[in-house]
């Protein structure tokens, strides 16, 4: 009985591909706009009948009016990261009169998912979503009904979908360049638990930047912790328990680097000179903190900008008809920590 409740959801897409049409076939079906041919129209019904299939409310009628609103779907509100994201948002969707409703889910997969079934509901014009998990399915159900779709973060080649991200990888490696060319010899990462998008791309790139200097990778100096300022102290705690410590430490994003200055400042240890802090992502707090932080930026409210200005390219038919990517290059910004 579990196990029933846990079945495996049926997309839109699923259906076509049984049926052997394409999803706007199925669509068309679903909304009644536009004519199928009756015995198109019987096989897909016979497999929406075979496979189980549970059409949303919206596809049953389709994009049939304009609600002049954005839903940006983030992991962590209190991460000023985002807040920046969605001023960019904002700069560029509300001249064009449309809102954007802002909700965080904790990068809770489950949290997630309900936010965007919740958003179909309220039948959002377009969607833009912080890919943390880089888990294109979760968004495939408003892509599925047309409601245009851009990730924040990830890569993707799925139709209805585009992508604006920073190149994280080299992220990571520019970091940890600078960090070996100031002379830093043991050079530590504090990532997240999760294994994929920014974090792990993060790491790729300071292994990548350790191999190229002729560096052995030692495991024992990335520290995965939960991505919060208590993490980071957390993380930086363990770090300084090995035998051999860290002299610079790098950190996933400035709010993990926080947190690695706070358990610095508690041991009595100096800033940079005893060890270094660097961060990813020049939140405003990060030329504000004692001493300030060097990082790297992403340049998030140009990120929240590009995003309004695919959301608008789909909305009003502009766009191209393929998935269209927009790749930001990271910048180090030296600051006194590193």
């Amino acid at each position: 009985m579990a196990q029933q409740g846990r079945r495996r959801h049926v997309s839109i897409t699923d259906v076509a591909a049984q049926a052997g049409v394409s999803i706007t076939t199925v669509s068309h079906m679903l909304s009644g706009q536009r004519p199928v041919a009756a015995a198109t129209a019987a096989r897909v019904q016979q497999v929406i009948a075979d496979l189980g299939y549970e059409p949303n409310r919206l596809a049953r009628g389709l994009r049939l009016q304009r609600t002049d609103t954005v839903a940006l779907v983030i992991p962590d509100i209190t991460n000023p990261f985002y807040p920046l994201i969605a001023r960019g948002l904002q700069n560029v969707l509300g001249p064009a009169g449309l809102q954007v409703l802002v909700t965080s889910t904790d990068a809770d997969p489950a949290a997630e998912e309900a936010a965007v079934q919740q958003m179909i509901t309220r039948r959002v014009d377009g969607l833009a979503f912080a890919d943390y998990q880089a888990d294109h399915r979760r968004v495939a159900a408003a892509a599925e009904v047309g409601i245009p779709v851009v990730l924040l973060g990830g890569r993707t080649t799925r139709p209805g979908i585009d992508v604006v991200s920073s190149d994280d990888v080299a992220g990571g490696t520019i970091a940890a360049e600078y960090l070996i060319g100031r002379g830093y010899q043991r050079i530590a990462f504090i990532t997240g638990a999760e294994r994929v998008g920014s974090p792990a791309n993060r790491v790729l790139g300071y292994r990548h930047a350790l191999r190229e200097a002729g560096r052995p990778y030692a495991p024992s100096l990335v520290v995965r912790e939960e991505i919060s300022r208590d993490g980071g102290a957390r993380a930086m705690q363990r770090l300084l328990t090995l035998r051999q410590t860290p002299d610079a430490v790098l950190c996933t994003n400035d709010v993990v680097a926080l947190g690695a200055l706070d358990t610095a400042k508690a041991r009595g240890l100096r800033v940079p000179e005893d060890v270094a802090v660097m961060g990813f992502d020049d939140i405003d707090i990060a030329a504000l903190t004692t001493p300030t932080l060097t990082t790297v930026s992403n340049r998030p409210r140009e990120q929240g900008e590009a995003i309004g200005r695919l959301l608008l390219g789909r909305l009003n038919g502009s766009a191209p008809r393929g998935p269209q990517r927009i790749l930001f290059d990271p910048a180090v910004v030296q600051r006194d920590s590193a």
